[in-house]
């Protein structure tokens, strides 16, 4: 059969390549961690006077115990125990500029407002997560061996530093294990194979929806949650943790919008275009305001182990 229509016959006609109507997701961690109780919220910084939070460390309601004292004597004074973490909120931002060009043969909407607008949204969430993840390491109690994988003795004796550090077992509400992926992974396997199977990473599908995807399930009283954001410590190890509240603090700013080209997102994130007409490139500007600090220091206990 002759004069068939094959497609190298048509090359003319057809582009190299066309885009799908959808889009994969390149790697990156985008578990944000939620509002959980052990995280200390020290305030919003909007319109107070100054970007840094002083949070006062109290030891009122029975830190400080009544003393034996002898019929008739006078009770000398309890030494006031004082102490205050600061929390200091800073710039985060980030830009995207497509050219005319760019945007107009965007056939998938990746460079539209809108959709940068969400991306604004979820980055700043993340922005926090990363800065929370990156104390992780920081506590003078440390547990864990360079090189080894983290195992549920690991998780035993931090728990055993953190209820002597907080003088009173752990908090009600429970504590917050942050640790890397891998390190998540060694705990699930150690639990499997210590346990022969019969505890599992099991989380129902609501708890993820109020949780977070990065949420591996609670094991002894602590809520555990993995983040890729947890930093390196030395050459070769992760440095997660498990903490009750007062160990880390944090504390952001809310902004508002001025003018058609700036949206207050969330109260949080401040989005704004901004046109280069001559060189043909518009800008979308985002920005957030946070800060974490350390809180008290015995709160949270170093988890150490091999990446």
């Amino acid at each position: 059969m002759a004069n068939e229509i094959l497609y190298a016959g048509v090359a003319d006609q057809r582009t190299a390549e066309a885009l799908t109507a959808d889009y994969l997701m390149l790697a990156a961690d985008r578990n944000s961690l939620p509002n959980h109780p052990a995280l200390h919220y020290a305030g919003d910084t909007a319109g107070i006077g100054s970007n840094t939070l002083k949070v006062p460390h109290t030891n009122l309601l029975g830190g400080d115990l009544p003393q034996s004292v002898a019929d008739g004597a006078a009770v000398p004074n309890t030494a006031w125990t004082t102490g205050a973490t600061t929390v200091t909120t800073g710039r985060y931002a980030k830009s995207y500029g497509p050219s005319d060009m760019a945007r107009f043969t965007d056939s998938l909407g990746l460079l539209a407002g809108p959709t940068l607008a969400q991306d604004a949204f979820a980055s700043a969430q993340l922005s926090l997560t990363s800065s929370i993840a990156g104390l992780m390491g920081g506590f003078s109690n440390t547990v864990g061996a360079s090189g080894v994988n983290l195992s549920i003795a690991n998780v035993l004796a931090a728990l055993t530093l953190l209820e002597v550090g907080y003088q009173g077992g752990i908090m009600p509400g429970g504590a917050m294990g942050v640790i890397h992926t891998v390190q998540g992974g060694d705990l699930r396997t150690a639990l499997a194979t210590a346990t022969g199977g019969a505890l599992q990473w099991n989380v129902p599908a609501e708890q993820l929806v109020l949780r977070g995807t990065g949420f591996r399930g609670r094991y002894l009283d602590v809520d555990w949650f993995v983040s890729g954001y947890v930093p390196m410590s030395g050459v070769n190890d992760r440095g997660g943790a498990i903490f009750v509240q007062g160990g880390v603090v944090w504390g952001d700013m809310s902004v508002s919008a001025e003018g058609t080209e700036q949206l207050a997102i969330g109260g949080k994130v401040l989005f704004e275009r901004d046109r280069n007409a001559p060189s043909g490139i518009t800008q979308f500007v985002s920005a957030n305001f946070h800060g974490v600090s350390e809180g008290i220091d015995t709160f949270g206990v170093s988890i150490i182990t091999d990446a």
